[in-house]
């Protein structure tokens, strides 16, 4: 099973369910601030983890909310969304 795959189990929804329909996510300045808090936190999670059997859930969180991240970046992007970046 592929990231890609649970991603998208997760979320509810197929690329059979996409296919000919316009289901485009609407983007709000808070799903990307909300996505780039949880990237924040899966990398301080990373950082701390001491248990060597939970590295490898550390990195998968990590990943995913980096790119969940990126996902939205970019779709706010293509929305025209104004997104403020804090430097925090």
């Amino acid at each position: 099973m592929t990231i890609a795959f649970t991603w998208r189990k997760l979320m509810g929804y197929s690329r059979k369910s996409q296919v000919g329909q316009n289901n485009s996510l609407s983007i709000r300045p808070d799903m990307v601030e909300q996505a780039r808090l949880e990237w924040l936190n899966a990398q301080n999670y990373y950082e701390n983890v001491c248990d060597e059997d939970l590295v490898d859930h550390a990195v998968y969180l990590m990943h995913a909310a980096e790119k969940k991240y990126i996902y939205l970046l970019k779709k706010a992007r293509e929305e025209g969304v104004s997104y403020p970046l804090c430097n925090n």
